[in-house]
């Protein structure tokens, strides 16, 4: 009655499969739930997303998507500080990350050093504070003719909270393991803090806020240096309170990061049906990550500023914001949403402990290295609407259009981080020698680094999808792109689901992608160290339209095109019990890649008379391959409800995918052919083909009874093999064994953790990751002495390569507390 309030309580119970939830990628139309979808998703709860102590969103992903990698290197310059993460595979830069159904920025960092994810540029996801997450959407499918390029791999949705409660939550763990005989770490402390809030008046009317702090110790994992550190004859050699071969002189591991980040999530309702809404966020990392030692005899080394060697540090200041605005309403039965989403990732470079050795006594030791920045604005029209033509099937129909400008720079560093001060080496064998030039480690971007590049994008797609009948359901889709600086391309799709008997249907696509070069692949120029066999060399990134590069035979880049084909199955055999199985090929021709490192004694010769002095050797970017990927995913979903003893969840999952490149598209240059260099060689054929686990397979159970849960979870990684580079084939006029080929065995890692509501609204969870302390096969050491030169160990100092999946960091333990507000 009027003036009286009513109140009317509901209880919602935990699912025991979760393939009935809904997401909305997958079609640009309505949303589906994932065992009725056409494609293959993962939908990640919050529920999953808390059982763990991780507390980074790629790990997170990585934890419960067998699908997605994102392996935790170290000494990589920048992206020791913004890791990439890979789906299905591919690049960093071939997946599509959207946050509430809108396109994401990607990082300004490119990444140069060799890892996985070398030459690519993707999305910083660990920017999007997990605490705001409501869920995680993953769609396992090319999806380019549907949201456009780079969703060559699939996309990624992140759904930001929206529902009226709140959390105040604190993680504080850290790492205790034993990492070779005689050698204990306790490191890698991590504290976040998280708290996020949502106030909810009606209808379309609501606005969560969310905060996080996360402060993350370096982890170091080396082991003594064993070679002389000073020259000969010096006593300090055998003085072990002095950097000599009794001291851990290098640090590998996970950099030191601090992180602080605010993100929101509105709505409300507007005149005439409408609403309106906005989202965004802004953070900032500040980042320290160790490169490698310079020994006191280094010639890299100004011995009267750092008389016993350093360990110089790259120091980032990175600072990540978004926001986006948009209206949606009706309009004679049809939804419409405009909106409008700008970012911008801005990567800063400080080099500190280190010295220029070109510049002698004068030489400082923190340097400004400049910045690299990348903005993105996006607008979008989408409209959708279901017809009804008469006794055909109904058909629903999506269409939309889409312009988009980036923006990519490139910002110089302070003089002394990059110049040729001209001094020569002052002292030691080497004195009078020609001095390197800049800061050692990474020096700083010159003014002929210096870019300001414009892009500009339009677009538009039609989505067409029916069920033409009660068991089969068919969807087109097409797009039309046009870039400003590549020219016009068309894209397809077909997809399609038939419904054998209840609980049992088969799905399959086939479409068309595209990926035009990023304005970092086409632009970036730079130069750093690269240790190659445990040798140094400065690499010179030359962008293709450079005349050096042009010299060496670069030439324009073209787009990436790709074919996408899949086919499964979805089955829901018993009521607790969903399954899907789905095989996916996916064909990439005029891939781009980072070429080899030139390093050859002709390519440095050729380097300084181009007026490129103490550079050590080049490389630019490149459409050199076409590549095929091969795979199958497998998610089950199983529950078991105890009723008064509570509620068991199973989940399974499986992965295996394997990359193959078919063709060479682009042979060595003749200009580099000349001077005895490959384009493309073993060493990045190896990182696409094997670099990357084949195989990924993970279990986990879930058991709550009343207060208590308790989580376990195995994940075995597959083997990965790196292979060490073509100019090391011959050492010393003799046939090298080629000591730096390896590969390293799969692993399998265990959590286990168990949470207790001690009241209402509060819990506690304790537990530890890789709880049984499990690390990757130790690196190979060979050709020390034969050949002189470090090996994947570096002389032994290095016991764990970055290549690793899982890292290289051994048992994390830690403890949660959260509060609901």
């Amino acid at each position: 009655a009027d003036g009286q309030t009513v109140t009317q309580d509901f209880t919602l119970d935990r699912a025991a499969a979760t393939l009935s939830a809904v997401a909305v990628v997958g079609t640009r139309g309505e949303a589906r739930t994932v065992i009725d979808a056409p494609a293959p998703i993962d939908v990640l709860t919050q529920a999953d997303i808390k059982t763990s102590g991780r507390t980074e969103t790629a790990q997170i992903i990585q934890m419960l998507a067998p699908s997605f990698n994102f392996p935790r290197t170290s000494i990589g310059d920048g992206t020791d500080h913004a890791r990439p993460a890979t789906l299905r595979g591919l690049g960093p830069d071939q997946v599509l990350v959207l946050v509430n159904g809108k396109r994401r920025h990607t990082s300004a960092l490119v990444n140069l050093n060799g890892f996985v994810g070398r030459g690519t540029s993707g999305v910083d996801l660990n920017a999007i504070p997990a605490s705001m997450i409501e869920r995680i959407e993953v769609l396992r499918d090319g999806a380019a003719a549907q949201y456009g390029s780079d969703a060559i791999a699939g996309v990624i949705n992140i759904v930001l909270k929206s529902g009226a409660d709140g959390e105040l939550a604190t993680t504080a763990g850290g790492t205790n393991t034993e990492y070779s005989p005689g050698y204990e770490a306790h490191d890698g402390d991590v504290l976040q803090v998280g708290a996020d809030y949502g106030l909810a008046s009606a209808p379309n009317r609501f606005l969560h806020v969310g905060g996080e702090f996360r402060n993350r110790g370096y982890t170091n994992r080396t082991l003594p240096d064993p070679r002389q550190q000073y020259f000969n004859n010096d006593p300090r050699n055998l003085n072990v309170n002095l950097p000599t071969p009794a001291r851990l002189n290098h640090r590998q591991g996970d950099a030191a990061t601090r992180d602080v980040v605010g993100f929101f999530n509105a709505a409300t309702p507007l005149d005439a049906g409408m609403s309106a809404y906005v989202f965004g966020g802004v953070g900032r990392r500040d980042g320290e990550a160790a490169g490698f030692f310079r020994r006191p005899q280094d010639v890299r080394t100004v011995r009267r500023i750092n008389p016993d060697g350093f360990l110089p540090l790259i120091q980032s200041d990175i600072w990540d914001a978004s926001g986006a605005v948009g209206i949606k309403g009706e309009l004679r039965g049809a939804t419409w949403d405009l909106s409008t989403t700008h970012g911008i990732s801005s990567f800063g470079f400080n080099v500190d402990q280190s010295n220029n050795v070109s510049m002698g006594l004068a030489s400082p030791t923190h340097f400004y290295a400049g910045t690299l920045r990348f903005r993105q604005s996006t607008t979008n029209l989408d409209l959708f609407r279901e017809f009804h033509p008469g006794a055909l099937p109904a058909v629903r129909a999506a269409a939309g259009g889409e312009f988009r400008a980036e923006n990519y720079r490139i910002l110089r560093g302070d003089a002394a981080s990059y110049i040729d001060g001209g001094v020569r080496v002052l002292d030691g064998p080497d004195s009078n020698a020609i001095a390197a030039a800049g800061a050692q480690v990474f020096p700083g971007f010159r003014p002929s680094d210096e870019k300001d590049a414009w892009r500009k994008t339009t677009a538009g797609y039609v989505d067409l999808e029916s069920d033409i009948t009660s068991k089969l359901l068919l969807g087109v889709a097409g797009r039309a792109e046009h870039y400003t600086d590549f020219g016009s391309t068309l894209t397809g799709k077909v997809s399609g689901r038939f419904t054998l008997l209840p609980g049992y249907a088969v799905r399959g696509t086939y479409g068309k992608g595209f990926r035009a070069p990023s304005l970092g692949q086409t632009y970036f120029s730079s130069t750093a160290t690269n240790f190659i066999g445990g040798v140094p060399f400065e690499i010179k990134t030359l962008p293709v339209s450079d005349p050096v590069a042009v010299a060496l035979g670069a030439k324009p880049l073209r787009p990436e095109t790709s074919h996408n084909l899949g086919a499964g199955v979805a089955l829901e055999p018993l009521r607790n019990l969903a399954l899907t199985v789905d095989y996916y090929g996916i064909w990439i021709t005029d891939r781009i890649v980072l070429s080899d490192n030139f390093i050859s004694p002709a390519v440095r010769t050729f380097l300084q008379n181009q007026g490129i002095p103490g550079a050590g050797g080049g490389r630019f970017f490149t459409n050199a391959i076409n590549t095929k990927t091969n795979g199958v995913d497998v998610v089950a979903n199983y529950g078991f409800d105890f009723a008064r003893y509570g509620l068991l969840r199973l989940t399974a999952g499986y992965n295996h995918t394997r990359n193959r490149v078919t063709k060479v598209v682009t042979p060595t240059p003749k200009e580099l052919g000349d001077l005895s260099e490959v384009l493309f060689g073993r060493v990045e054929r190896a990182r696409i083909e094997v670099g990357q686990p084949r195989d990924n397979l993970l279990f986990s159970a879930t058991q709550t009874v009343r207060r208590l849960t308790i989580n376990a979870r195995a994940q075995r990684f597959g083997e990965v093999t790196s292979l060490g580079t073509d100019s090391l084939r011959v050492v010393g006029g003799a046939p090298n064994p080629r000591f730096t080929d390896q590969t390293f065995g799969a692993k399998w890692i265990t959590d286990l953790s168990a949470g207790y509501g001690l009241a209402e609204r509060f819990t506690v969870t304790v537990g530890a990751d890789n709880i049984f302390d499990v690390y990757p096969d130790r690196n190979n050491n060979n050709g020390v002495v034969s050949a002189g030169l470090g090996g994947n160990a570096n002389f032994g100092i290095f016991p764990y390569s970055g290549i690793s999946p899982f890292g290289f960091n051994g048992r994390f333990v830690y403890v949660r507390a959260t509060y609901g507000l």
